[in-house]
This record gives C-alpha cells, structure tokens and sequence, in this order.
C-alpha cells in the first residue's frame, strides 16, 4: 500500500484567494505594435502569443495586433518574427491598462558557427534524441509529428560529449490527439552524451485543430487529471483532499533511503524509515507582500496521486514504470528557488527553478495541455 496520509486541511485559504488583487482575473485590453528596432518599419505576419496558450494572434500589415478581454496567467507575451530575435515580455496589468505598447524586435545575426553537417543516419539519430526530449516518450508523444524537422541543425557544445540543437523558424507540432498544433520557439537545447543530462527552453503557442470534438475533449481530460497542473491548481484552490493529491516532506537522504523512493519496494516500507512527513497545504502555499500566492519550500514535495492516471498504463506497456506505485503515482518536485510565484491557473512563476522525478518527469510539450485549458 503506498503511505498516502490523508489530510483533509480547511483553512482560510478560500477567503484569501478572494483578497488577491483582482488584476489575475480582470479581463484585460492589450493594443500592441511590432516594429524594427533600427528604421521602426512596421512587422506584419509577427506572431503575438502568451506562451503555452490559445491564446495569441498575429500582427497585420501594420505591425499592429490586439487582445480583448484576456486574463493575465502569469505567462510571458512572446513576440516572434522570422529574421528577427524573440522577444518574451512578462505583461502587468497596471502598464498595459489603456495603453498602446510598442515592442522593438532586434534584426538576427543569420551566421552559425560551428553547424555540424551530419550524414542522414547520423542527423536522423540526433532528430531522434532531440525528440526523445522534447516531445517525451508518451502516447502522445508516438502520435505527433513534426512539419518541418528540416529546420533544426546542431552544434558542438561546451565539452567533446556535449551536442547543441537550435532552429531557423519556429518547430511547427502536430499534436493529433489532444487536437493542438503547437508552434515551438526554440532558445536552447543541449544534450550531453555521456551523462545523459538535457536542457531545454523556449515558447509555445497552441492553436486548435480541427477533428472530433468529442474525441479530444476526452483525450485532454486524460491527459489532465494526475498531471502537475492538475495539481498547482488543486493546491491553489485549496482541493487536494478532494482531486486525490497527498503531499509529504521528503527528508530521506541520497545515498540511503532517498533510493527506495523510487523503487517498488518502498510501498511496503515503514514510511518513518523513510523520513516521509505529511505537511498539509498551508504549509506549502503563502500569500506574499502583494496579495498573490507563492510556494516556499527548502526541501523536495513528494506528491502522490491516489488514482491511476491515463498515461500510466501507456507508460507500463513499454516498460517505463518500474518503481511506481502500485496503485497511483508519485512525483518528487525539487525547488532550486525559493519562494516561487503561483497563479491563480496553477502557473509557475519560472518553472525553469523546478525539477521533476517520478511521474511528472514523463510531461514533455507532446502531453503538455496550455495554459489556459480547463476541464469541462
């Protein structure tokens, strides 16, 4: 049986998420421009998005574009244009209120050094590790496909085992099981060959496919449940108990009983060898100085979910579930910062300062849902 302590925590949070300032939920007006940083030649066709959303546009001859009655979910506006480099803004609400905000992009330098010219076996086995990373190892993962691959090229990295990938354009996503194309704007890839370490970042923007309503509908809502978002947002509105999330101070050390926590044994353990302590969500969320919410952890969450979620069985056909629980998951979130801003939406402030083990580590962008989805 896994040790999943069941608290169920009533407290004050309920009201306090009511005392937040209210610029998370007003609806907001944004009437924008993009121009070239050197003449201020307008720049039509430039993609304006919140990252890892439905939601963005793109600029008119003008350079002009607008949003009606969008919410903030503490998400960067990605500005992106062909021969020109990202921009990410994080938007506040008191500057963009009755404004028109003028963003400058900076011409790329369209040199590389270094490419690597691969032969096409060689280049398709790095295509496949990129991917691997990038898109994960899910079902949906085997159900997407890349429109144009062509546009990715590698580079040496910093040591002899370490790689580099970066792309031309925008890697263009077609998600056909949960019905998103996805627009990826890749910043920084690198893969280290013998450590097997990887980094990766950039922006996303989602735009809906066509298909079977229905069938996605579904497929999202499979995806979601047991996901991290599906429980900061749980944490945020003070439902853990209720959507079947248990948190525990994870203070095991590496070396000792730190392994057992990930092996299929510890399920049968004595959870006080294990230096598993329940610590209920008042103890991991906090209002800050300005009304909005923040985690402030010093130690690694383990965060169990007590039902088995949609993925799992995917997942354990193909052999990568050695160590889950036999009945749910878990996931251990280290936190690299600390406090950490949290959404209404369940949004981190800079997931970049967090890092997965357990099940969440399978959440790559191919079973990734925006930002701005929310179950029926």
């Amino acid at each position: 049986m896994a040790y999943f302590y069941r608290m169920k925590m009533h407290y004050c949070i309920g009201l306090l998420f009511l005392l937040r300032s209210l610029n998370s939920f007003s609806q907001l007006d944004i009437n924008g421009r993009v121009e070239d940083e050197a003449d201020g030649r307008p720049l039509p066709s430039a993609s304006v998005y919140f990252n890892n959303t439905t939601i963005g546009t793109n600029t008119d001859q003008q350079g002009a574009f607008h949003f009606t009655a969008v919410r903030l979910l503490n998400t960067a506006l990605v500005i992106s244009c062909p021969g020109y480099e990202l921009l990410a803004y994080q938007p506040v609400a008191e500057i963009l209120e009755g404004k028109r905000v003028v963003f400058k992009l900076h011409a790329k330098d369209q040199t590389v050094q270094n490419r690597l010219d691969f032969s096409d076996p060689l280049r398709k086995n790095w295509l496949n590790v990129f991917f691997s990373n990038f898109l994960g190892i899910s079902e949906e993962a085997s159900k997407c496909s890349i429109t144009n691959d062509s546009a990715i090229y590698f580079v040496l990295g910093e040591n002899k085992s370490s790689i580099n990938a970066f792309a031309d354009s925008p890697i263009v996503l077609m998600n056909s099981m949960l019905g998103y194309k996805i627009s990826f704007n890749l910043e920084e890839f690198s893969y280290d060959v013998v450590t097997g370490e990887n980094h990766l970042l950039g922006y996303s923007r989602f735009e809906e496919l066509g298909g079977s309503k229905k069938m996605t509908s579904q497929q999202r809502k499979n995806c979601y449940f047991g996901s991290s978002l599906h429980f900061y947002r749980s944490l945020v509105s003070n439902q853990l108990y209720e959507q079947g999330f248990g948190t525990f101070i994870n203070q095991s050390k590496k070396g000792s009983d730190y392994a057992n926590l990930k092996n299929k044994h510890r399920v049968n353990s004595d959870p006080a060898k294990l230096h598993i302590e329940p610590i209920s969500a008042q103890q991991i969320l906090f209002i800050d100085s300005t009304n909005n919410f923040s985690i402030k952890m010093d130690q690694p969450l383990l965060v169990q979910y007590d039902k088995d979620p949609w993925p799992k069985n995917y997942l354990s056909q193909n052999g990568w579930t050695e160590g889950f629980l036999s009945k749910g998951v878990e996931s251990n979130i280290s936190f690299h910062k600390s406090p950490i801003g949290l959404s209404y939406a369940g949004v981190l402030s800079d997931a970049t300062t967090i890092e997965y083990e357990g099940y969440w580590q399978y959440e790559k962008l191919a079973n990734r849902l925006p930002y701005n989805y929310w179950p029926d």
